[in-house]
């Protein structure tokens, strides 16, 4: 089989996939029969048909724990994984094409609000350690208000969005080699953290600007 007659057969089975989601249990079992003999008779991998879709949100190569909250965060809300790769140092998104765009959408949104946030509440001068203390802080407190919010802004019932995460997680560590990260923890300058969490209470998870633009930081 040459590569065209190839992607013709994978078609075919994508949408068989689709069809098994049928309301008509009759159609979506013959379906889901007929996507599985493809598989078999043509010894194609499963995981190419998983429906699980992968993004890249540009990321340091440095391990931020900061970011890594947010990311935690918005899978509260999706039921998306994600992990960092070590070698680019992106964040990778991966489940449903619509969960994977509404969780890199957030979380770009998030990140670069915290940005925002730290340049216009804080002197120029602050230190590194005072800088990263007040995102950290602001982090801490979206992941807390995402937390809170829970199923109002996800169409799962809870039981649904922790079957989808965990069939997910485990899609995508039969898939990918995962790599713990050891990276030290720098001790936060607490003054800079509270205050990150207090200034966290303006922002709009509904994706509108903070409005907030007042130099209220003295970094030390």
């Amino acid at each position: 089989m040459n590569e065209e007659q190839l992607n013709i057969v994978k078609r075919r089975i994508k949408k068989l996939l689709a069809l098994s989601k049928s309301p008509n249990e009759n159609e979506a079992s013959l379906a889901m029969k007929m996507a599985n003999d493809l598989i078999a008779r043509y010894e194609l991998n499963e995981s190419e048909f998983s429906g699980y879709t992968r993004k890249a949100i540009k990321s340091t190569k440095r391990f931020v724990e900061w970011r890594a909250v947010l990311a935690n965060a918005v899978e509260q809300l999706y039921a998306t994984y994600h992990y960092k790769d070590v070698n680019t140092g992106n964040f990778i998104f991966v489940g449903n094409e619509l969960d994977v765009f509404m969780s890199t959408e957030m979380f770009s949104y998030l990140t670069k609000t915290v940005d925002r946030m730290a340049k216009n509440n804080i002197r120029k001068n602050a230190k590194y350690r005072f800088r990263q203390s007040y995102r950290s802080g602001v982090a801490s407190r979206l992941y807390d208000r995402i937390a809170e919010l829970g199923q109002e802004c996800s169409w799962r019932s809870l039981e649904q969005l922790e079957q989808q995460k965990n069939d997910i997680s485990l899609w995508v560590h039969n898939q990918t080699k995962l790599v713990s990260n050891e990276s030290k923890k720098t001790k936060a300058n607490m003054k800079a953290w509270v205050r990150g969490k207090i200034d966290a209470d303006g922002i709009s998870i509904n994706r509108q600007m903070t409005g907030s633009g007042i130099r209220r930081i003295g970094g030390y």
